[in-house]
């Protein structure tokens, strides 16, 4: 009888207490009141489209190669036939341009600090960057001044008798009307070094 006396008490607290569970993984899980992550404080950032590109061909002319250069969409590709032996291919974006003029003219040697001088034909810069080509060629875009100020700039190339112009390509110029920013620097240095012979 004293068990008796124990077990229903016992009983009605397990149905109780299974019951109170069951209520409240009810009005957790079940139908109700849906609860929105509160709005993020964190600005939204813009989504800027993936930039694609195009190649531009050239060359051909005399000796000097035929060419390939990568260029973004937003640079057009136009080229010029000098004359029969002459050709000039031109890629630009608004006041940024490169040119590349494959013809018969003769060249000169780029000169930079610590070179000394030399008779002949010569250019003299104060400041180059190096950039190498997908065909491993070496050029260095030369400028005297100040760089972001420059209207324009010298390609050479090194060759086993120094850093010389034209290059293996021909004639390349850098033209920057009004000056240049770093970033139209780095675009233009990225399309001379995509530069491959076909």
């Amino acid at each position: 009888m004293s068990l008796a006396k124990y077990t229903v008490p016992f009983l009605v607290t397990v149905i109780v207490v299974l019951v109170g569970a069951l209520a409240y993984f009810a009005g957790r899980f079940g139908p109700g009141e849906v609860r929105l992550p509160a709005a993020s404080s964190t600005p939204a950032t813009p989504v800027t489209s993936p930039i694609t590109y195009k190649k531009i061909t050239g060359g051909g002319v005399m000796s000097f190669p035929e060419y390939e250069l990568t260029v973004p969409d937003s640079w057009q590709g136009t080229t010029e036939t000098l004359g029969p032996d002459a050709q000039k291919v031109i890629v630009k974006n608004g006041p940024y341009e490169i040119s590349i003029t494959q013809g018969g003219f003769g060249g000169s040697i780029c000169l930079y600090p610590g070179d000394a001088d030399i008779d002949g034909p010569s250019g003299r810069y104060q400041q180059f960057k190096n950039i190498t080509t997908q065909s491993g060629d070496q050029l260095r875009r030369s400028w005297t001044g100040n760089e972001l100020a420059s209207n324009g700039f010298a390609i050479c190339h090194q060759t086993q008798y120094g850093w010389n112009a034209p290059t293996l390509y021909g004639h390349i110029a850098f033209i920057t009307k009004g000056g240049s920013s770093t970033q139209s620097l780095a675009e233009m240095d990225a399309i001379l070094a995509s530069l491959t012979k076909k």
